[in-house]
């Protein structure tokens, strides 16, 4: 049978037929393989053969002599030999001059393939000069020159190790290619598409090579064709990436046709020359972070030339938001421009806030609302990078925007807010970004906010969760009222208003989920000592719990609610968490059976996420009332059965046992009897055998009563029966969880030696 017809019926849709086939190809590589080789390029250079066999078998050239993932590919090649591996290297120098694309373009990755194992190992040393030579021969055909050209982009996608004047020669024949204006598009192409890999080899800081390589960049960039334009703009980013300490001259240019491009949008290149400025700003970004963490360093080149051309890119970044159409090609510049804006406020630092303050206020106050969008976007785009005096002035126009008659503008403007409480905020600072007498106001239009469309609502309570975060650094310092103490009655009035339960759809989420992330916040920043603080958290408290408790009774009817209502008590339990903690020894105690209660009901509940957060508010309490808490043990023990078990559970149980100590004893025997039965689930053991140590440590002497139980199941524990439930693949993690457990310790993990091999104890 004929390699042709192998080769064909391997791309059969019958499943027996290609089959057939490829385990024929299988058993002539195997049988064979320096003639299979050489089949498959005849076949590859052989006008006879279909286009669709000739590339199969370039492809399976290609895999075969794949050096990057194969060591014995290099090997097999290697050895090959040298007869049969030059007339393989004659066809496929051949098949770069076919008609067929198929076959050429097969042909110029297997020749990069090769020439990865043979030039660095001084093979083909005549490679280079026949590739030159079909681009400076006369006669030589377009599709033979765009061949040539795609083998040089794919050889030049490594380091070959070639001598730097063969790389010159390179390079010139590739600049040649994209200058002659009589040659054909695809050759140009070509061209500007081996240039983006030939110039990382090239000597860039050679003065006349440089400014070669520029120039013929901006050349191809002013270029009619949208493909060529995208190419070298390719090309100038990877020079950005590697180069940009030298482009100083070259910035000017590189900005009009930036300028040029944005008015032409996507098809003129305009993602691509953001893209440069994107990558100029992250290398220097770098550069300056690598020079600050090196106390060493000695920078001899200064990226401050880069200010003014980015002074004068920003306001044609600004310009882009103004655009209206919001089709995916002006959605993706649009993208690429805020990005690019960011990075440029954290390149040139405040330079940047009097350019971009003069776009904001001429269109803030516009009466069409895309342009007061923009203006607020474009606040968004400066927030990092100038100091916080300089960008003071903004909080007042968002402020205003948060207001504004117009949704976009409004979601905008609170989101801009909450970006700024983010990266701003922080009261500890000498400077900061607004002022006591602002906060106010910064309440009442968030509040104002909370109650908006759920996207503007869901920012506004964002941005309270911030707004409360930045007093973190500061709120275990503080003695008397913090800065919120005033307002936090208002604050949860919002937010609790945000997040209440609507009679019609009780689950509802967003944007409950962030106020309540929110009221975490604020009511752990709050500052307890304070009369006006603990008098508003007292009054939450029962209000969060009458909230757990009707959703705790509320009927789910569709899985969608079902899963609504177990993210609800989570965050319900998170909260009133946060809340008992807060309290701390304010709590009132006698609240204590009915939260317990509540958080015992949401043990019961078909949710690992939401048990877990109950049985850690469940500790908590135990913690906040003390000894106390023994009163309660027989509500929470209704509860604690083998059904009900699991890993944090047995967790706050131990934590429970050293709170009360010897109070509990009258309950240990029921306790151990459960834990006991317990040790029947394989995913208890460890954290059951864990608790046992806990209960030792906390009743003492007390527990010699169960010493020798505990001391059988921990025995029992080295036995591989233990095993049995558990997968092969979790086995390691498991024994090393069950060694914690027996130990009672949890350390660092380390490797030791055993006649069994490799074993990881802790």
């Amino acid at each position: 049978m004929s390699l042709t017809k192998i080769l064909r019926d391997a791309q059969d849709l019958d499943d027996s037929i290609r089959y057939a086939a490829e385990g024929d190809l299988s058993e002539l590589q195997q049988l064979d393989f320096p003639n299979f080789l050489l089949s498959l390029s005849a076949e590859l250079a052989s006008n006879e053969s279909p286009p669709e066999c000739r590339r199969l078998a370039g492809i399976i050239l290609k895999n075969s002599v794949e050096a990057k993932y194969s060591e014995d590919n290099i090997k097999q090649w290697i050895n090959l030999d040298p007869l049969i591996k030059s007339q393989i290297k004659e066809s496929l120098l051949a098949t770069l001059g076919s008609l067929v694309p198929d076959a050429w373009h097969a042909s110029s990755q297997v020749i990069a393939k090769l020439a990865y194992i043979d030039i660095p190992s001084r093979d083909w040393q005549d490679l280079i000069g026949r590739l030159l030579s079909n681009m400076a021969h006369q006669g030589a055909s377009p599709p033979l020159q765009q061949a040539t050209l795609e083998a040089l982009e794919y050889m030049f996608e490594e380091f070959l190790g070639l001598e730097q004047d063969k790389i010159d020669d390179v390079l010139d024949a590739v600049i040649r290619a994209m200058n002659q204006a009589e040659q054909s598009s695809q050759v140009r192409l070509a061209a500007v598409k081996a240039l983006q890999n030939v110039v990382m080899f090239a000597n860039f800081a050679n003065d006349d090579c440089r400014n070669c390589i520029m120039t013929a960049i901006c050349d191809a960039d002013k270029s009619d064709g949208a493909v060529i334009k995208h190419a070298a703009f390719g090309c100038l980013i990877a020079i950005a990436s590697k180069y940009y300490r030298m482009l100083e001259p070259y910035t000017e240019t590189i900005l009009s046709l930036t300028t040029e491009a944005l008015k032409g949008g996507v098809e003129s290149g305009a993602l691509q020359c953001i893209k440069f400025w994107i990558t100029i700003c992250e290398k220097v970004i770098e550069f300056r972070k690598q020079n600050k963490h090196d106390a060493h360093a000695i920078s001899t080149v200064d990226c401050s030339f880069i200010e003014k051309p980015l002074s004068l890119l920003v306001p044609v970044l600004l310009k882009t938001l103004l655009k209206k159409e919001r089709d995916d090609d002006a959605q993706a510049i649009f993208i690429s421009a805020m990005t690019c804006l960011d990075l440029v406020a954290i390149t040139i630092g405040d330079a940047i806030v009097p350019i971009a303050m003069q776009f904001v206020e001429v269109n803030i106050k516009a009466s069409d609302w895309q342009s007061r969008w923009a203006a607020t976007f474009a606040i968004a785009g400066i927030l990092q990078g100038p100091s916080i005096e300089k960008l003071s002035p903004v909080v007042r126009l968002l402020l205003d925007r948060m207001e504004d008659r117009n949704v976009e503008v409004r979601g905008t403007a609170v989101c801009t807010l909450r970006r700024l409480f983010d990266l701003l905020h922080s009261p500890a600072c000498a400077n900061r970004i607004f002022t006591y007498e602002n906060l106010p106001r910064i309440v009442a239009v968030l509040g104002l906010r909370s109650k908006d469309v759920p996207e503007v609502s869901e920012e506004a309570c964002r941005a309270i969760y911030f707004l409360a975060k930045g007093y973190e650094s500061i709120s275990s310092e503080l003695v008397h009222s913090s800065e919120l103490s005033p307002f936090l009655s208002d604050v949860f009035e919002v937010l609790c208003s945000t997040s209440a339960l609507a009679k019609e759809t009780p689950f509802r989420l967003p944007p409950s989920a962030s106020a309540y992330e929110a009221l975490c916040e604020v009511v752990r920043v709050s500052n307890i000592q304070d009369y006006k603080a603990s008098a508003s958290i007292g009054v939450l408290m029962p209000r969060i719990m009458r909230r757990l408790n009707a959703v705790l009774g509320a009927k789910a009817n569709s899985s969608g609610d079902k899963r609504n209502k177990y993210d609800l008590l989570v965050l319900l339990c998170g909260l009133l968490h946060v809340l008992i903690q807060k309290l701390g020894n304010t709590f009132p105690a006698w609240r204590t059976p009915y939260v317990l209660l509540l958080f015992c009901r949401v043990l019961t509940f078909d949710s690992s996420a939401a048990r877990d957060k109950a049985a850690l508010a469940i500790g908590a309490l135990a913690h906040v009332v003390g000894p106390n808490f023994v009163d309660h043990m027989p509500i929470l023990l209704q509860h604690f059965n083998v059904k009900l078990l699991f890993p944090i559970y047995l967790q706050v149980i131990g934590d429970i046992f050293l709170v009360l100590g010897d109070e509990i004893l009258p309950h240990c025997d029921y306790i151990m009897d459960v834990l006991y039965r317990g040790l029947s689930k394989p995913m208890l053991k460890p954290a059951i055998l864990e608790c046992f140590g806990e209960i030792a440590l906390a009743i003492g002497k007390n527990f010699e009563k169960y010493l020798q139980a505990v001391m059988r199941r921990l025995k029992d524990a080295a036995d591989p029966e233990y095993y049995d439930d558990v997968l092969e693949e979790d086995e390691v993690d498991y024994s090393n969880q069950l060694r914690q457990g027996i130990m009672g310790y949890k350390g660092p993990e380390i490797w030791v030696e055993s006649s069994g091999g490799s074993n990881r104890f802790q």
